[in-house]
């Protein structure tokens, strides 16, 4: 016995019901049955959008990129590994457009709505001539179009369906450790996947193992900046909130502070919201949205957040500052909120600091990719 779509062989999770077995581990997403296959879901076929347009040029080491994605796409699937602010979506146009011009079905899958929103905009622009639909929760009216764009959960609806899926930051929340949406993802596509990524953990190996996923590497970014090294320290917590609050004090730039947890996010801005301009933002806070985006407008000098900001989001002339006072964080949310320094064109500079109580091998290795990382410049 096995689910079709999420991948369950575990007898304990199929259940017997009045119109045959079904599997309980993705009930959740909707019932299917056992002994039949999920529905593909059934659009009309494309009529050939190829055109595509920047409102920038592409590096030339973007443009070898993106024409080795593509032509890896030919025989098997592609692991685009590249660094913090490489332009991973910019690079995987060209594939984009190639199965588009075939009339063939594409999707592009990232964890966090925001960033659906965000992006399927951007596509409407590169895109001009396409339809591309925007698909996340309590945003599902219309689902066909010649681009998908898609939060992960929401690629349930399309069992066996893609020519080409991206699936974006593949090794983050929500689909690390997730082997059942993981595999719901999978089974969306019937062709090749792009699998795009700054970082790559066990979990993703065994997968790229299994499917002999081939790798395309950039580690330059338009900017030329390298990553940044951050200053590490290591103090106490009590220690080192006496020492952030020195930080804070001569910081220039704005900034967003990383920490583990919401209680630890609502904490620190209570308490430093007495003597600097801050808010803070965790995944499920009400006031999201209004934070994040008094931060963006610069009327606040200061952020506290969870990783609910260290991915998709690009602001000039920032610092960032990771309190590590928990076991919480690895290599790649390390890297990927070091990764939040220096991502513009032009004069982009910002300082970075690891806080930390406690020294660990996701420190360690973070510095050591890093250093890997900067090598290529």
């Amino acid at each position: 016995m096995e689910c079709l779509r999420c991948g369950n062989k575990d007898l304990a999770y199929f259940y017997k019901g009045a119109k045959g077995y079904y599997c309980r581990k993705c009930i959740k997403f909707s019932r299917v049955l056992l002994e039949e296959e999920p529905e593909s879901f059934n659009y009309e076929v494309g009529t050939g959008v190829d055109e595509y347009r920047f409102d920038y040029e592409l590096t030339p080491e973007q443009k070898e990129t993106s024409h080795n994605c593509l032509k890896t796409l030919t025989h098997s699937d592609v692991l685009l590994y590249c660094v913090c602010g490489a332009g991973k979506t910019e690079i995987s146009v060209e594939s984009i457009s190639y199965y588009l011009s075939k009339g063939l079905k594409v999707a592009y899958a990232i964890a966090r709505k925001e960033v659906v929103i965000e992006l399927g905009k951007r596509f409407k622009q590169i895109f001009a001539k396409a339809k591309v639909i925007s698909v996340y929760g309590g945003h599902h009216e219309e689902l066909s179009g010649d681009l998908i764009v898609c939060t992960c959960h929401q690629l349930y609806r399309y069992y066996r369906t893609f020519d080409l899926l991206i699936l974006d930051e593949v090794d983050a929340f929500p689909l690390k450790g997730n082997q059942t949406l993981m595999n719901i993802a999978i089974n969306s596509c019937k062709g090749r996947i792009i699998f795009s990524t700054a970082t790559v953990d066990d979990e993703l190996k065994k997968i790229l193992i299994q499917r002999n996923v081939r790798t395309v590497e950039l580690y330059t970014r338009p900017s030329r900046h390298p990553l940044s090294i951050p200053r590490l320290i290591y103090l106490n917590r009590y220690l080192a909130l006496i020492y952030l609050y020195r930080v804070m004090s001569l910081m220039a730039n704005q900034c967003i502070i990383f920490v583990s947890n919401k209680k630890e996010c609502r904490n620190l801005y209570r308490l430093f919201s007495n003597f600097f301009s801050c808010t803070y933002v965790y995944a499920d806070l009400k006031e999201r949205n209004e934070n994040i985006n008094a931060f963006k407008e610069n009327r606040k000098r200061f952020i506290f957040s969870t990783t609910v900001l260290e991915r998709g989001i690009t602001i000039r002339n920032i610092s960032v500052i990771i309190l590590n006072f928990s076991r919480t964080f690895d290599e790649s949310n390390f890297v990927q909120m070091l990764g939040r320094v220096g991502r513009g064109i032009g004069n982009d500079e910002g300082e970075t600091y690891l806080i930390s109580d406690h020294y660990s091998k996701q420190i360690s290795r973070t510095m050591d990719y890093l250093k890997k990382a900067n090598s290529y410049l």
